[in-house]
């Protein structure tokens, strides 16, 4: 399945410019808990000690990884990664690695760099899905888990009000630098080594969807 509702990097990064200076009190702050609990449970599985956080946006996320681990931070708008770091300053968070502007479709690591990967809100504002998730499977050490929260586009006959504000939304996708009709037959799963362990539902109408995924252990 294609995306219904095309995106670019620019139109991201301009959403994102646009967005940075209020994001925490706006969407953050409704998105907050589900964050929280999902880097809870990350600090719970994980085996290792190193972690990518993709699409880190304002640095939501940092001060709940567990201080052990080590955090990797990628976005590609500079906007909200100049709001991370001064997060991560403000905090006084030691367990950082590096914050960098960074397109999630190339990502600058080795090979199996890392043993989670946590990817919150970012599948539906890139331009490729499939090939961000190409990408993390590379990153990512065999065994090695990675968690996907995310809107996924409402099935009608499950949430019929939900999916028609989603068609009314689409349209505007490039300006608000969003695909409201993502749905997950676009990251291609198949082709990336993953499993699917655990699929949970978050948010008012279960809007938000978790997917939990493990690398198999050795390719053979």
């Amino acid at each position: 399945m294609t995306v219904h509702t095309p995106l670019r990097a620019d139109d991201v990064r301009r959403s994102y410019a646009r967005w940075a200076g209020h994001y925490d009190f706006t969407f953050a702050l409704f998105g907050r808990k589900y964050v929280k609990k999902i880097v809870n449970r990350l600090n719970d599985e994980t085996h290792g000690r190193h972690v990518l956080d993709v699409g880190t946006g304002t640095g939501l996320s940092l001060p709940y990884f567990r201080h052990d681990l080590t955090v990797t931070g990628i976005d590609i708008s500079e906007d909200m990664l100049a709001r991370a770091e001064q997060r991560a300053q403000r905090k006084k968070l030691k367990n950082i690695a590096g914050l960098y502007v960074m397109d999630a479709g190339n990502l600058q690591f080795d090979d199996g760099a890392f043993d989670s990967v946590l990817a919150t809100f970012v599948k539906s504002v890139v331009p490729n899905p499939a090939q961000v998730l190409q990408e993390i499977a590379r990153v990512t050490r065999p065994g090695g888990r990675v968690y996907l929260l995310n809107y996924l586009r409402a099935d009608e006959e499950d949430n019929r009000v939900l999916a028609m504000a989603v068609r009314a939304i689409a349209p505007a996708s490039r300006k608000v630098g969003f695909h409201s009709d993502f749905c997950r037959s676009q990251l291609n799963m198949a082709e990336t080594g993953f499993h699917l362990t655990h699929e949970n539902s978050f948010g008012p109408l279960d809007m938000f969807t978790l997917l939990t995924l493990q690398k198999a252990a050795s390719e053979i």
